[in-house]
């Protein structure tokens, strides 16, 4: 019998070379794949670097895309016609159930949703009309950290894999996560939080017209440039309710400007939102149990990616090689392999 294919990478869309890789020797098959996702964080971004003709160039796709964008691409080509993303109690990002999700190529030609889930909308990801639309389902299961909750999940994950071929894919930060844009703003991180907070207005237009004109009003604040005339009014609603606006960038650009990997406040603010949980070595644990008896009900999965995700600081570093050796030891223990730490 074949042993699983299987990998370790620090930053998260690695693994999608790893899968690319497979899907060319023909070890895993080129479509209809499920991916199960234990993660902090769904990776469901759409990539704004390349644009959807593109994507047929695997080099150059993974070369622009990040982190957070590294699934669409592969649903949209077809590789994975659904994805069930396994997320811890503090990760809210997209309710629990199950979504349709339409992705399609907007009007310049990038990768976008019809979907008006605030995690697409608050991206401006959103748009009514697509070109060649794909359709998959996401479901969204959460994993308590509590030992005695989770029951009714094992039936549910047992039931939406199936029979259907699937691949595991583990980032570890989903065992113990941190913001490290918290610590990176200090002081000022909750009055940055406040400014880019995605608010849901009365209809989805209104939503969609208000967060346009927040991010563009932030823009141009974190930037030093001219306000546009569609922000003027928004930036002036801005001024009275904070009058010291203009410190509270200033003291902010301050405390990232000396990080030597990222400086752009305006990015930085609109990650202020992710989830941040370090958890306790027993709260690992109950996950780490977890995530056995889960996996003890499906199938033997095709291919095994899992991320550190040390050098973005998303995982824990207390108690990441905590984290790894314990995972390495279910891989072996449920499908006797043995993966090899990246370089």
């Amino acid at each position: 019998m074949s042993r699983v294919p299987a990998t370790i990478v620090d930053d998260h869309n690695e693994a999608l070379d790893f899968y690319y890789r497979l899907i060319a020797r023909k070890k895993i098959p080129f479509s209809g794949l499920c991916l199960v996702h234990f993660d902090s964080h769904p990776d469901l971004a759409a990539p704004e670097a390349i644009p959807v003709k593109e994507f047929k160039d695997r080099h150059l796709l993974l070369d622009k895309i990040t982190i957070s964008d590294w699934i669409l691409p592969a649903v949209y080509s077809g590789h994975f016609a659904n994805v069930i993303w396994m997320k811890p109690s503090w990760a809210g990002q997209i309710s629990c159930g199950q979504h349709e999700i339409t992705l399609g190529i907007d009007e310049d030609g990038f990768l976008k949703t019809s979907s008006s889930l605030p995690y697409f909308t608050s991206d401006l990801c959103y748009r009514k009309v697509l070109q060649n639309p794909v359709t998959f389902l996401l479901h969204v299961i959460e994993v308590s950290h509590n030992i005695n909750d989770d029951e009714a999940i094992f039936p549910i994950l047992q039931k939406i894999v199936g029979d259907q071929q699937w691949c595991l894919d583990i980032d570890m930060d989903f065992y113990s996560t941190q913001n490290p844009f918290k610590s990176m703003l200090g002081k000022t991180f909750h009055a940055i939080h406040e400014l880019f907070r995605f608010k849901e207005e009365s209809s989805l237009q209104k939503t969609l017209q208000q967060r346009k004109v927040q991010l563009s009003c932030l823009k141009s604040l974190c930037n030093g440039e001219k306000m546009s005339v569609e922000s003027e009014p928004y930036f002036n609603e801005l001024k009275s309710e904070i009058p010291d606006i203009y410190t509270v960038i200033s003291e902010a650009k301050d405390s990232v400007i000396s990080d030597e990997y990222i400086t752009d406040l305006f990015y930085i603010g609109q990650q202020t939102e992710l989830p941040h949980h370090l958890s306790s070595i027993d709260e690992i644990d109950v996950l780490l149990k977890k995530t056995t008896c889960l996996l003890k009900l499906l199938s033997k999965p095709v291919a095994i990616t899992m991320a550190r995700s040390e050098y973005d600081e998303y995982s824990s570093p207390a108690t990441l090689d905590v984290v790894q050796r314990e995972l390495l030891e279910i891989m072996k223990e449920l499908y006797n392999i043995q993966v090899k730490s990246p370089d």
